[in-house]
């Protein structure tokens, strides 16, 4: 060993670099808490469609309404699609990733190889030359003082760039071990996402499988539909009953706009932004295929969606109402009403003042991915189509 100021060179420069070449390396993965939310979600979506199911089947409800069973059924029918096209999603995602991590892992295995070779150079050079020939290097034909100080300059530069160099091997070392960990984590979740999609598939065609066989045999039962119907009737009675009360007993009057809202027809905030799925007056039930008739607009609306106010107005019922859910009624004068239904939260309380375009609410009623929505006049309920922003 030989020591000289700010240097310090031998075999245990050797041991070191070749200590660096050999270092093992080990890759941790994270877990991925997302995956097993999922596969609770999807555990829970197949609990209430057997539930659902079966209540069906037997002609027999524990809510007591059987309308609101086969509604319920198409809502756990459409989470599981969107749990299939998030997982595709997902998947599409992770391919893409792992293509860039391998590319990455690629380009550091690369520079760390050059770097290898470097140091590999170095070491046949100092094993060839070792002490002895250091020490020759600085003591052969020693000459002056200033010779001799710029021989331990260069040996000194040739030192620091041994270092410097296995700094940069360590450095792209870590580098290494960190992509190759990635990449490990990335496969494994891209192997849970597709076990569990293969799951949601498989519940999927199961449930789809199932609904068009029940729908088949109560389609040809008569005292069904008519029990269907009846409970359609009585849950768009119970609604008119309600604002009739409410006019009634309403004793201060919502005043500030005495025009309502014709002055603004054509012009209303649509409550929410998503596609419509049942529009205004008789249709045909998607389901059944007997024909219904709607007072009102039901809307797609993911859970957790903000609901707008159509026009200013003052808030004069939000409570629960069996066959809709939590439902807002809003007074804009002269007995101009706009009802909002299965939302899961409201930010107005009755009696408080909204302006046009306010939040009132969030969608999601106990599941629900759409929000019912409805225009009255003096109790009667007119089409909102003619109402609303053209979009």
């Amino acid at each position: 060993m030989i020591n000289l100021p700010g240097i310090m060179i031998g075999k245990g420069l050797c041991w070191l670099l070749l200590a660096c070449l050999i270092a093992p390396f080990s890759a941790v993965a994270d877990t991925d808490n997302e995956l097993s939310v999922s596969q609770k979600s999807l555990e829970e979506i197949q609990q209430q469609i057997e539930k659902t199911l079966k209540g069906l089947r037997s002609k027999k409800s524990e809510s007591g309404a059987l309308s609101e069973d086969l509604e319920r059924l198409g809502i756990e029918t459409r989470r599981i699609e969107r749990l299939t096209k998030k997982s595709a999603r997902q998947l599409s995602d992770l391919s893409d990733r792992l293509q860039q991590q391998r590319k990455k892992l690629h380009k550091i295995e690369e520079q760390r190889n050059q770097t290898e070779q470097q140091i590999r150079h170095r070491l046949v050079v100092l094993y060839k030359t070792g002490e002895v020939g250091l020490i020759r290097a600085l003591l052969s034909e020693a000459g002056s003082p200033r010779e001799l100080a710029e021989k331990y300059t260069f040996l000194s530069r040739m030192v620091r760039y041994d270092r410097e160099l296995l700094d940069v091997y360590r450095q792209q070392s870590r580098e290494h071990q960190v992509a190759v960990s990635e990449l490990e984590d990335l496969r494994k979740k891209q192997s849970a996402v597709v076990l569990r999609r293969q799951k949601e598939q498989k519940t999927l065609r199961k449930v789809r499988k199932s609904k068009k066989t029940l729908l088949a045999d109560v389609k040809q039962d008569a005292d069904f539909l008519e029990k269907m119907l009846q409970e359609l009737r009585a849950k768009a009675a119970r609604l008119n009953n309600l604002v009739k009360k409410l006019e009634t007993d309403q004793t201060q009057p919502y005043t500030k706009n005495l025009e309502g809202l014709l002055p603004q027809k054509g012009r209303l905030f649509w409550p929410v932004s998503g596609k419509l799925r049942v529009g205004f007056g008789t249709s045909r039930h998607g389901a059944l295929g007997t024909l219904i008739e709607s007072h009102g607009f039901d809307i797609e609306a993911a859970v957790g969606t903000p609901v707008t106010v159509a026009a200013a107005g003052k808030v004069i019922f939000s409570k629960r109402l069996r066959g809709y859910g939590k439902l807002m009624i809003v007074d804009h004068g002269i007995k101009y009403y706009t009802l909002y239904a299965h939302v899961a939260r409201f930010t107005k309380q009755v009696g408080d003042y909204v302006a046009a375009g306010e939040v009132i609410a969030f969608s999601g009623y106990e599941g629900h991915d759409s929000v019912y929505f409805e225009i009255r006049q003096g109790g009667k309920p007119i089409d909102p189509a003619k109402w609303l922003k053209k979009r």
